[in-house]
């Protein structure tokens, strides 16, 4: 009977855990939605994670995310930046092991 309350309860917390995760996970545009949304001034920042990622927020469909890829990407910084976007990379953190 402890086991199994101890097991119910271990799922239900990662449950609750996966649910949290997933809702702050921005929803992913294309290419061509980044884009169309820079070009048309609703992008002022975007942070580039890692090499692989760019975070940001468009003032019409709020937080994003879409791929970065450093060597097709080589003049995506140079645009955005004649854009008047703020371009900022960021790294993680080394892991511990």
């Amino acid at each position: 009977m402890k086991v199994t309350l101890r097991l119910g309860i271990a799922v239900l917390v990662g449950v609750i855990a996966a649910w949290f995760t997933f809702q702050h996970i921005p929803p992913e545009l294309s290419r061509a939605e980044f884009m169309a949304e820079v070009r048309a001034g609703h992008v002022h920042k975007v942070i580039i994670k890692d090499e692989e990622v760019i975070t940001g927020e468009s003032s019409t469909r709020g937080p994003f995310r879409t791929a970065f890829k450093k060597a097709e990407d080589a003049k995506l910084v140079t645009e955005l930046r004649a854009l008047g976007v703020e371009v900022i990379f960021e790294k993680s953190p080394e892991g511990l092991i």
